[in-house]
């Protein structure tokens, strides 16, 4: 989402339409933001679902394997092939975010706004600017909160991962059984997720910073609006 600036400059008709087009733009952006708040809980359950099931499942292997050894590569094969589990509920639960998020409308006032002016101004006094100030905080937090939860998906599945191909090095190279763990496991998963969603991080830090200046701004805004004469 694009930085907006809302300048402190003259309320001139042009200046109107301009600034009421790039907070619509914005706007839409908060809506698909919102549509997050919405899903969040679904895509919680999906994606935390699929790491109870794999959990489970891999606990259950690992009490058969004690009470009836398994042949090692088998196992580690099977292991390796429980994490399509998490991997699945993961891709589910984005593109049923993104499902949502896309099912948005948006652009529904660019033909009251290509009146010029009247139009821009109509859509002006129609706005609940205490409505719009609370909608851009809730998106902004949805945001962020998809992010973290995303995330932690990532770093969940990245530390069995490294620990199951740890465990499987040690047993082929080293002919050593045990478990490969601990907090280092835990600390190198949380680097290899950070370099996987460095980008994505980046972005959303810097759009929930535009979102915390265009409050600010939009605030300035409405008091200039209504100190302005036409």
């Amino acid at each position: 989402m694009p930085e907006k600036n809302i300048e402190n400059s003259a309320m001139t008709e042009e200046n109107v339409v301009l600034k009421v087009t790039e907070l619509l733009e914005t706007l839409d952006h908060v809506k698909r933001y919102n549509a997050l708040a919405k899903s969040l809980r679904r895509f919680a359950l999906i994606v935390l679902g699929s790491v109870v099931i794999f959990l489970a499942v891999g606990a259950s292997l690992g009490f058969a394997n004690l009470m009836a050894p398994f042949d090692k590569p088998l196992f580690f094969m099977e292991s390796i092939l429980l994490l399509i589990i998490p991997i699945t509920g993961i891709i589910v639960g984005v593109l049923f975010i993104r499902k949502r998020v896309n099912s948005i409308k948006t652009g529904q006032w660019k033909t009251e706004i290509s009146q010029g002016f009247p139009g821009a101004l109509k859509i002006l006094l129609e706005i609940d600017w205490d409505e719009t100030f609370d909608e851009i905080s809730s998106g902004r937090l949805s945001y962020a909160i998809y992010g973290l939860l995303k995330a932690c998906a990532y770093w969940i599945i990245t530390t069995f991962t490294i620990g199951l191909l740890g465990s499987l090095v040690a047993f082929v190279a080293l002919h050593k059984e045990g478990e490969f763990g601990g907090p280092l496991l835990s600390l190198i998963a949380l680097f290899i997720v950070y370099l996987i969603l460095r980008k994505d991080l980046s972005r959303r830090y810097n759009e929930i910073r535009a979102l915390d200046k265009l409050l600010w701004e939009l605030r300035w805004f409405s008091l200039e609006l209504r100190r302005a004469e036409f």
